[in-house]
This record gives structure tokens, sequence and C-alpha cells, in this order.
């Protein structure tokens, strides 16, 4: 991610800043920081952030970017590299919407070698036309005007902080109290993909911490808890029956597109009675 951004065009007269949040309490970025800053182009500051959880980290990125007097935050993972004209883009962007508007880019994953094509399908990210407007968005490739965050007093929710999906409720928010999320194509980042999320069972994991996501976010833009739980059963059901029927038919892929369906509207109807994945809680 560090050599990438070394190697980005930035846009002209734009300070820039490079902080590394790191959310290991042992510090474990530290040294790469450390053997990148010397021939680093931009100012590079390395953030420790001993509180656990990913809402906890981006907070702490916000807070940094306020303390610095900064204009715009923008934020991208650690397991990501982003494309030359990617700044550049996403400033260009927001620069025509007048600086106001937060700006999602695209983000095109890389998986590894060999990934059949159903599993390498679940990594897509869908592509908007730029300039699109979206209801939310993520922090995987994100411009956020320092309003959002300074003048609205907005952060991501830190009560569960290994469960994920806080950014799509951040960002729900946001569009709730008048700010405008904009889509630009041009601006890529890649995504590497680690062949251990090449499984079943993460991605039928991650499927349902999406779900639960998701109740969260329909009553949060005030759809009503039976609406909700009615959509999700259905869906369920809808997914279990066809399962075994692409099975027998032969259609595996399509049996398994089934699967993450109902693995994605179980998260649905549990999350509709407050129950959270903690999908990021580090392993023991």
């Amino acid at each position: 991610m560090l050599a990438s951004l070394s190697q980005m065009v930035a846009p002209e007269s734009m300070d820039i800043q490079v902080s590394v949040i790191d959310n290991d309490p042992e510090g474990g970025a530290r040294a790469i920081v450390d053997n990148v800053s010397a021939g680093f182009p931009f100012r590079l500051q390395y953030c420790l952030e001993p509180r656990r959880g990913i809402a906890c980290a981006r907070n702490r990125a916000i807070d940094e970017a306020h303390r610095q007097g900064a204009s715009y935050l923008v934020f991208i993972d650690d397991d990501e590299k982003v494309d030359r004209m990617w700044l550049f883009h996403l400033v260009r962007c927001a620069l025509v919407f007048n600086g106001n508007c937060v700006i999602s880019g695209r983000v095109r994953a890389l998986v590894p070698e060999g990934t059949s094509p159903v599993m390498a399908e679940f990594f897509e990210r869908k592509c908007y036309r730029t300039g699109e407007r979206r209801q939310y968005c993520a922090t995987n490739n994100v411009l956020i005007p320092i309003a959002v965050t300074r003048d609205l007093n907005l952060r991501f929710d830190e009560s569960r902080p290994f469960a994920g999906g806080e950014d799509t409720l951040f960002f729900t928010e946001v569009v709730k109290k008048g700010v405008e999320v904009v889509f630009c194509a041009e601006a890529v980042v890649y995504e590497v993909i680690p062949r251990e999320r090449i499984s079943v069972a993460w991605q039928s994991r991650r499927k349902f911490s999406v779900g639960t996501t998701q109740a969260l976010q329909k009553m949060s833009c005030g759809r009503r808890r039976p609406r909700i739980l009615l959509s999700g059963f259905l869906q369920l059901v809808a997914s279990v029956v066809k399962m075994p029927l692409f099975r027998l038919s032969g259609r595996a892929d399509d049996a398994y597109r089934s699967w993450l369906k109902a693995c994605r509207s179980a998260g649905i109807v549990v999350g509709v009675f407050g129950v959270r994945s903690d999908f990021y809680r580090p392993a023991s």
C-alpha cells in the first residue's frame, strides 16, 4: 500500500499527509513505516491506536485529520494498492461537486491465481457511473470533506468494534444529514485478496455479517422491523429452496450463489433482533 502511494500522481497545490493507523497494541507496523519514511515523497505519520477494532482506528484517523487542519480525509485499506492517478481523480471529482460531497471510488479485486470464477465473483465490487449518487459507501476508497466529521460531528460506532459494517452505517447517517455520496469510476484502488479468503466458510461468514449490517441500515432509514423481517425471511426460504434444485440440475455455481444469499438473508433476519457478528475479532 505504501509503495503504491509513493508512486501516485499528486494533485497540484495540495499538501498531502499519509497517516498509518496501526491497530496492533504491539505496534507491528512501526518498523514498516520507519523503513520507507526516508524516501517517501509525502509526509508520513505513524499512529498507534491501542484500542482494538476497525471503528476505533477510523475514528483515530478522523482525530488526526482534525489535528492537522486537513480539508479532506481520504480512507483506504492496508490490503489495497492505488492506481497512479487515483487521488488526482478523487480530488478532481470533489472539486466538480464544489468540494462538499463525499466521493466514493472504485475497488477492483486481485484474486489469487487459479481462483474459480464463482469464488472470484464474490469479491467483485459493482462499478457505477461517475457522478451517480449512492445511498452509502465504504471506507475502502473514499474522500470525505472534513466538514462532515467536524461540523456534523459524525464518528464511526465503536460499540461493537469487531462487528464490521460500521462504515455502511456511518455513510448512511452522512446521507441522512444531507450530504451527497457521489461515485467516481476513474479513482481506482486494487484490493489484494489473500488465498485464505477463497473458501466457502470465510465467504459464508462474511455474507452473514453483511446481512446483520443491512438490517441495521434499513432500520436506520426508517423501514419497520416486521417488513424487514418478512422480506429477509422470504429471501432466505427462496434461497434454501433453490439450492437443491440447482444441484440436481447440475448448476453447482448457482447453488453456491443461493447459499451465499441464504447466509446474507439469515443475517438480515437475526439482525432485526439486534444480533451482530464479530466478524473482525482477532483470533485468540
